[in-house]
């Protein structure tokens, strides 16, 4: 079935007979596939005995990322993991390379979610990052959930707020949001895998996915994706060599309560043994929640230990 998405993803029209022919396969065999990717959402015109794809949105431009774009750009219509991808081929990577497809297999969430990912309807792309392994990474994803709001502010977004560590929620809803992985060290230098999708236009009735979402045609109808691509790596890359310089400074704290969703608010924070409920605080000098307990207690909480949830 996948062979069969990621040959109509060159945007060309197929017979039936070229298509069973490329795939090795008989014409009820080819229907049945045809049939399975419609019933996941994905738009496939069979009029005339001719196969040809109807994506959600306009298909990335790999030639034009790769003009742009500084570093190594591996595009893949459709892939297992763009994570797992540079994860596998790290060794011959440098940092900045990226990876992006239209649409992933077995894409991961935080805390081992998988992460659902229609075809053509969501930027799904992950860079590789170096940082010195003597200094703490703590707050990093934070940093990146900030550069997207950024670059969305700077396109003409609105309404977009943060919820700790690195979700990026439009108007309540979850947008985006970011998985970093530690893949090794050497030379001194830490080598982590950070990985983005964000919601550009999934079909309304998509049933696939478990929680409040929105994407981002609800507010920036016209985006491309290509060019937001280019627009999120240039403002992450420029913000995570700033964040190398100063850390988490009082600058940054303060910026991120001004779009922190849960500032204020009494919540519940979900460890493996326990809720503990209090007023969120926003974040300190290494990124960590603070809450404020009902005893008058001020705790902090590293993102990788703890869930956050509104009481």
């Amino acid at each position: 079935m996948y062979d069969l998405l990621e040959k109509l993803a060159d945007g060309q029209t197929y017979s039936f007979e070229n298509l069973t022919a490329l795939l090795g396969c008989n014409a009820n065999e080819l229907l049945a596939q045809i049939q399975q990717l419609q019933q996941q959402g994905i738009h496939i015109d069979t009029t005339l005995g001719e196969v040809k794809l109807l994506p959600q949105t306009a298909l990335l431009n790999p030639e034009k990322l790769r003009d742009t774009l500084p570093n190594q750009v591996f595009y893949r219509p459709i892939i297992h993991s763009t994570n797992q991808f540079l994860l596998e081929n790290i060794k011959r990577l440098n940092k900045g390379d990226i990876c992006t497809a239209e649409s992933q297999t077995a894409g991961r969430g935080r805390r081992g979610r998988q992460w659902i990912s229609p075809f053509a309807s969501q930027l799904m792309f992950s860079f590789i990052w170096q940082v010195d392994a003597r200094k703490p990474i703590d707050g990093l994803s934070s940093v990146v959930a900030m550069a997207i709001n950024h670059a969305l502010i700077k396109l003409g977004g609105s309404d977009i707020m943060l919820k700790w560590p690195n979700d990026i929620l439009l108007k309540g809803r979850k947008l985006a949001g970011i998985l970093i992985e530690i893949a090794h060290t050497e030379n001194g230098q830490l080598n982590l895998v950070v990985g983005i999708g964000l919601n550009v236009d999934i079909p309304k009735d998509n049933q696939q996915i478990d929680q409040s979402w929105a994407n981002l045609t609800e507010i920036l109808p016209k985006i491309d994706r290509t060019s937001l691509l280019i627009a999120l790596i240039q403002q992450i890359y420029q913000e995570l060599e700033t964040f190398e310089r100063v850390g988490i400074n009082a600058e940054f704290q303060q910026k991120w309560q001004e779009v922190d969703a849960y500032f204020g608010e009494t919540v519940n924070i979900i460890t493996e043994k326990q809720v503990i409920s209090g007023t969120e605080q926003g974040i300190d000098e290494h990124g960590y929640l603070k809450l404020l307990t009902n005893s008058g207690e001020l705790l902090t909480f590293n993102g990788g230990e703890v869930s956050l949830r509104r009481k």
